[in-house]
């Protein structure tokens, strides 16, 4: 999924026995109670080949695992199914465009940065709001040499291929789509916005994310994504907290099963006070960031 599916987070982190001193710990946590245990890894949807490999630890826990959870099943994952649900779900009805419904000087500048991005906006006028936003957001990223297929979650994905391990999704792509589509005009409008400023700076946003993800900083990771969906509820309500509150049950009868499985989301759904760690935390569970 695009980068906003994973930029949600609050200051005010509840983990504070989980979020070590910067440079101890990794992105990763055993969840557990009693004999019920389960690893879970935070994931950076988009990342280059230069940076890899990943931390040795989140490798052997992988690697010792019965299964992996990610997201969706990213082996059942057809993108052409995909971009062809997307483009259905992302396109006005016929005489609406992006020309006609955004206010003029937002319009101004999404010409000025498809025109930077040499996109022909005869392809991108008929998007809607939050599909034009993935789109100039995902082209700058792939002008910085960031690429979905370097994801933490991509790359687990073909470790389990590779390894016979099963895959499973705590949902489906569609899902994730119509979550996009279902947000609100102005929400819309609001995540193309911050498309659009985001764009300047892709990259150093970008680094600076990988180097808290690496030092396992859960607190600076909420201080700097709490500037960019502060002031957005609809957008932090429908793209992290209902779905982390969908999740926790899946989690906990994974933990339950007598299996230990590798549980691999973005990292932003781990942290602060909506997370799903500290949801888990509240039924009982014991977490420990390794």
């Amino acid at each position: 999924m695009p980068r906003i599916a994973a930029l949600a987070a609050l200051l005010l982190c509840s983990l504070c026995a989980a979020a070590a001193p910067a440079g101890d710990k990794h992105f990763l946590w055993r969840v557990s109670k009693g004999d019920a245990v389960i690893y879970m890894a935070g994931s950076i949807h988009v990342l280059r080949p230069r940076d890899y490999p990943l931390p040795d630890i989140l490798e052997s826990t992988f690697k010792a695992s019965a299964g992996l959870v990610e997201e969706i099943d990213l082996s059942q994952f057809d993108p052409e199914s995909a971009q062809l649900q997307m483009m259905q779900m992302g396109s006005y009805p016929q005489g609406q465009s992006l020309a006609t419904q955004l206010p003029p000087e937002l319009y101004r500048r999404v010409t000025e940065l498809a025109k930077e991005q040499k996109v022909d906006m005869t392809m991108l006028d008929p998007m809607r709001p939050w599909l034009a936003s993935i789109v100039l957001l995902d082209n700058q990223l792939t002008k910085e040499g960031f690429d979905a297929t370097s994801g933490v979650d991509m790359h687990f994905a073909d470790e389990a291929e590779a390894l016979h391990k099963p895959v499973t999704g705590l949902e489906t792509a569609q899902f994730q789509l119509g979550m996009l589509a279902k947000l609100p005009d102005q929400a819309q409008q609001a995540m193309l916005v911050q498309s659009l400023e985001d764009s300047a700076d892709a990259d150093k946003q970008m680094q600076a994310m990988m180097d808290a993800w690496r030092r396992g900083d859960v607190a600076l990771l909420d201080k700097q994504l709490q500037a960019e969906f502060g002031p957005y509820p609809d957008i932090y309500q429908a793209i992290l907290v209902k779905r982390n509150h969908s999740w926790v049950p899946k989690l906990e009868s994974l933990a339950s099963s007598g299996r230990q499985y590798f549980v691999v989301v973005g990292a932003l759904h781990l942290v602060g006070p909506d997370g799903v760690l500290t949801s888990l935390e509240k039924d009982g569970y014991k977490i420990e960031q390794l």
